[in-house]
């Protein structure tokens, strides 16, 4: 069973709703259990696992009743878990997005630049990891793009990953490794766009200035509503995650707005296969 941050994510709230039903702070809890402030914090932020012994602890302190306890402890036990086919890339792959992204149930995705990881050949991801990582050694730069293949193969299994991709039209004009592997990827995304579960739209540019226009996001959500949207944004600094659900609010709202002024899954492929024509002329 793979490691599942979702269910950390999910432990975690459950810690802290109980800590501030008790009125304690993360430091009253801290020295209770004769730990750091920090370890507190970065339990209730996700941040770090729980052992089964500090659960314990937690539990008794917050005088959880036996049959929620014993709920939250095999909730804690699951989540601690380890595995997942991303394990082997841990040294690549770092942050928390991998795990997030695999146990999701639905993905949007905005990108002003470039085509989503979950939608790019194999030959287009090695021209953005290249242009993104300079000097990379080729064998990094292949298992780069193995993940990258290896994501995608949520969009085709039983129970599919549900994807809403917004691209900017510059998408479609930014070359990434020559004409031929450019055609290569408009050709994969009118592919794409014929699955049921994933959704395509092009932003074009007569839709002018848009909300988050050039600022890439996704938003990751999840089957159990208990487990609440999570947003990145990343740039050339890393990752940043948004939690807070106002906040998580702000993009759904962009989103909603960039999609009304989108051209529809039909008109964005045209605009795909006009843009594969030009190209051959």
């Amino acid at each position: 069973m793979s490691a599942s941050l979702v269910l950390r994510r999910r432990l975690a709230g459950e810690l802290r709703a109980l800590r501030l039903k008790t009125g304690m702070s993360q430091e009253e809890v801290a020295a209770h259990l004769e730990v750091s402030s920090n370890k507190i914090v970065r339990i209730e932020n996700a941040q770090s696992s729980v052992s089964i012994s500090d659960l314990r602890q937690l539990l008794a302190l917050f005088r959880v009743d036996a049959q929620t306890a014993e709920q939250l402890l095999d909730l804690g036990r699951n989540a601690r878990k380890r595995g997942g086919w991303w394990s082997s890339y841990r040294d690549l792959l770092p942050g928390p997005y991998i795990q997030m992204e695999a146990e999701a149930t639905l993905v949007r995705n905005y990108e002003p630049s470039k085509v989503p990881g979950l939608l790019q050949t194999a030959d287009y991801a090695r021209a953005v990891v290249l242009a993104s990582i300079p000097a990379v050694p080729p064998e990094e730069v292949e298992r780069r793009v193995a993940v990258r293949m290896k994501r995608q193969e949520r969009l085709t299994t039983d129970k599919p990953l549900t994807l809403h991709a917004l691209l900017d039209e510059a998408v479609l004009y930014r070359q990434a490794g020559g004409p031929k592997i450019m055609r290569c990827q408009l050709e994969r995304l009118i592919e794409a766009a014929k699955l049921p579960n994933v959704s395509l739209r092009v932003l074009p540019y007569t839709a002018g200035l848009y909300p988050a226009a050039g600022n890439p996001f996704v938003i990751l959500s999840f089957a159990d509503s208990v487990d609440p949207d999570v947003v990145l944004c990343e740039n050339r600094v890393g990752e940043r995650y948004f939690h807070d659900a106002d906040e998580v609010a702000g993009f759904h709202a962009d989103f909603r707005q960039m999609t009304k002024v989108s051209l529809d899954e039909a008109a964005s492929v045209t605009l795909i296969k006009k843009t594969i024509t030009e190209m051959s002329v």
